[in-house]
C-alpha cells in the first residue's frame, strides 16, 4: 500500500513523492543507479514478514537523464502477472517523456498481463496518471497536482481491490493537502500527515510507512528527499542530488553513496553497477 502524487511550483520546479507503505515496520532499499536511470527496486513479496525470502523486481519510483520522475502503487497483485513495479522501470528506461513513457507501459502491458497498480509521471511540461488492470491500461493528462493511493479512479472499483479501509481516506486526505502545497515543505508534511489518525497518509495501520520519498526537478538536474521509517517520527530526511546523464560520474555516484541513509547501504552492491 501506498500513497503518491504529483505537482508543480511556482519556480518551474515539478515533483513527486511517494510513501511506500509495507507489511512489517522495517525495510532496507535496494537501489538502481546507472548514467540514465535511477530507481528504488521494488518487490514481489512485499507483504511478506520475512525479510530473508525477499524477491525484487522492477522499480518502486525513480527518475531517468530525460527529467521524467515515476512513481507506483498497489492496487492488486495477481500470481502469474507481471509484476506492476516492472512497468516503472519500462517508463523510466524506455520514456522520454511522460506520454513516450506510458506508451511503453501499454505495450508492455499488452504483451504480458500486469498486477494491478497506479502509476504517476511528471516531466518538465506534462503529467499523467496510468492505471493498469491486467492487459487494460487507462492513461490521463492531468492539469493540476494529483494525488493517488490504492484504487483505481478510472477503472472503477473491483471486488478484488486489496484495501478497502485506508486508500479512498488517504487519497482524499493527500489531494487536499497537495492542491494546498507551495513548496517542498509542504509535500513534507503531507507525508507526516494523520488525518484520518492511523490511516493518514502516514501509515500506522496493518500497513505501516516504510520509507518516505520526494524526487524534485529542476532543469536538469534531479534531487531525492528521502526518510528512512515513519516520516512522523522525526527521523533525519536526508537530501541528495542525484547524477544522471552529465553529472554522473565516480565522484558523484561516490557522493550519493554516502548520502543515502546508513541502513540502505549495504543493499548497494546487489543493484549498483558502475559503468
Amino acid at each position: 500500500m501506498c500513497t503518491t502524487g504529483v505537482l508543480r511550483f511556482a519556480d518551474g520546479t515539478y515533483a513527486l513523492f511517494k510513501n511506500k507503505d509495507f507489511g512489517r515496520t522495517h525495510l532496507d532499499d535496494r537501489l538502481w543507479l546507472d548514467r540514465d536511470v535511477f530507481g528504488v527496486l521494488g518487490m514481489t513479496t512485499w507483504a511478506n514478514d520475512d525479510p530473508t525470502t525477499d524477491q525484487y523486481s522492477g522499480f518502486s519510483i525513480g527518475a531517468n537523464r530525460h527529467g521524467v520522475l515515476c512513481c507506483d502503487s498497489n492496487v492488486v497483485t495477481l500470481d502469474g502477472l507481471v509484476n506492476y513495479d516492472v512497468m516503472t522501470q519500462v517508463a523510466l528506461q524506455q520514456g522520454t517523456d511522460v506520454f513516450s513513457a506510458a506508451e511503453a507501459v501499454r505495450a508492455a502491458c499488452a504483451s504480458a498481463p500486469t498486477s494491478w497498480g497506479n502509476l504517476v509521471l511528471i516531466d518538465a511540461t506534462n503529467a499523467v496518471a496510468v492505471e493498469i488492470r491486467g492487459s487494460d491500461v487507462a492513461v490521463v493528462p492531468l492539469v493540476g497536482p494529483t494525488a493517488r493511493s490504492n484504487h483505481h479512479v478510472l477503472l472503477g472499483h473491483h471486488e478484488l481491490q486489496e484495501d478497502t479501509t485506508t486508500t479512498a481516506l488517504r487519497l482524499a486526505s493527500a489531494q487536499r493537502r497537495i492542491e494546498a502545497a507551495t513548496d517542498v515543505s509542504d509535500i513534507f508534511e503531507l507525508q507526516a500527515s494523520h488525518d484520518d489518525d492511523g490511516t493518514g497518509v502516514c501509515n500506522h495501520t496493518d500497513w505501516t510507512t516504510v520509507y518516505s520519498y520526494v524526487l524534485t526537478c529542476a532543469p536538469g538536474r534531479a534531487t531525492l528527499h528521502v526518510v528512512q521509517g515513519r516520516p512522523c517520527s522525526g527521523a533525519d530526511r536526508v537530501k541528495i542530488d542525484i547524477p544522471l546523464g552529465e553529472h554522473y560520474g565516480q565522484a558523484a555516484v561516490d557522493e550519493f553513496l554516502r548520502a543515502f541513509p546508513t541502513a540502505t547501504k549495504h543493499n548497494f552492491a546487489n543493484a549498483f553497477q558502475p559503468q
